[in-house]
């Protein structure tokens, strides 16, 4: 039982706020995942841990040095992964769930694509094609040339014939309108792409990690037609499903995706050995900080009397208690009892009459690790009568 006393009892506000981190961590995780980026994350974990015990069992040059380490390391992380960083502000905009719906007629363009990339694998034709949502690619874009035409199934089977000079780039779809062809997109750094996929899905991925667009991929070896957003690669087997797929993606569809079990299922069921881990890892890191946190408490501490002389007695308007303002760990906090704290008042050297007396820390009796903030009254008065009869 002695162990318990020092796990902090979580109120509400604790509650969400490892409910709300552990979102974040989550969070994190997704979008760093297969990046170089993760393995920096871990460290500062690592790192955070240790400084964590470090401070608790009172290590001062490490806990110094942790420190100043903290700070070189926040402007080294700025400089090194700008691009990461702006990523994941872009995400968690709210603009980005306000985006205006597209009308159905956008619906033929994505039937004559799907057509026109099947076509193009069944005669092993590699081909990469962007289609633009809401993010702007073209400061991730290289090389290329502007054409502004229709997205016609027989141009962008002659842009990717391997006799021409841009079939090894990228064409860029955007607003319904062919915009450019030839274009060269920057490279993925993932380390865990699987070896099947070739430079056409890794330039996709590099692009689908830096925006928000929807990329799709014929590879010339295997035939295949895949997607990539937000670094996942889906291979999809016939032009319907990849229609529905597109459609929901550009959403086009003339329904909502939006359902409360929808959500119910993404929030709970979906990873949930991650989020489990996750959640497990912040509870650890909440209970190691909030037992270390200062938490403030009033109580009505009695006051003890001594070395009263025997002719002399207490008046019945002579204060009994004195509030405390305390302050201390929060695990010192939870088990404070009543009998824990007192006042102690040595009356050896008084006489009969109203006695004004400064109360400090040397008079108060506290348990290890609580500190006395205030007292009040400060001045206690103390009245002494002689005892018996008058």
């Amino acid at each position: 039982m002695f162990l318990f006393d020092f796990i902090p009892t979580p109120t509400w506000r604790d509650l969400a706020d490892i409910l709300f981190l552990t979102f974040v961590a989550y969070q994190l995780f997704v979008w760093f995942r297969g990046t170089r980026a993760i393995r920096v994350l871990i460290g500062l974990v690592v790192l955070g841990v240790i400084y964590s015990l470090a401070k608790l069992w009172g290590l001062f040059l490490t806990t110094w040095v942790l420190q100043i380490l903290w700070q070189v390391l926040v402007i080294l992380l700025l400089i090194l992964f700008q691009s990461e960083i702006r990523q994941v502000l872009e995400k968690v905009s709210p603009l980005q769930y306000l985006r205006a719906r597209r009308r159905s007629s956008y619906n033929t363009i994505l039937n004559e694509l799907s057509k026109a990339v099947f076509d193009l694998a069944l005669g092993r034709t590699g081909a990469l094609i962007v289609l633009v949502r809401d993010d702007d690619p073209t400061e991730f874009l290289h090389a290329g040339q502007t054409i502004m035409a229709l997205p016609d199934p027989v141009l962008i089977k002659t842009i990717f014939n391997r006799h021409t000079s841009t079939h090894d780039g990228a064409i860029i779809i955007s607003q319904g309108y062919l915009a450019q062809m030839g274009c060269i997109l920057p490279l993925s750094e993932r380390e865990d792409i699987p070896e099947q996929y070739g430079t056409r899905h890794r330039a996709a991925l590099g692009l689908s990690e830096r925006t928000d667009a929807v990329c799709i991929v014929v590879s010339e070896e295997r035939a295949k037609v895949s997607t990539v957003t937000g670094r996942e690669i889906k291979t999809w087997k016939d032009p319907a499903s990849l229609i529905s797929e597109l459609a929901r993606l550009l959403n086009v569809s003339e329904t909502q995706g939006f359902t409360m079990k929808g959500v119910f299922t993404r929030a709970l069921l979906q990873n949930w050995g991650t989020k489990l881990l996750a959640l497990f890892l912040v509870s650890i890191a909440w209970m190691i900080l909030a037992s270390q946190q200062e938490v403030k408490v009033n109580v009505a501490a009695p006051v003890r009397y001594t070395n009263l002389s025997p002719s002399l007695e207490l008046d019945e308007k002579t204060a009994q208690t004195v509030r405390l303002a305390l302050s201390g760990r929060r695990h010192s906090v939870r088990t404070l009892s009543d009998r824990d704290v007192r006042v102690n008042i040595d009356l050896g050297n008084l006489t009969k009459g109203t006695h004004m007396i400064k109360l400090s820390s040397k008079n108060i009796d506290l348990p290890l690790g609580m500190m006395t903030d205030r007292v009040t009254p400060q001045d206690l008065q103390i009245i002494l009568k002689l005892s018996g009869p008058e």
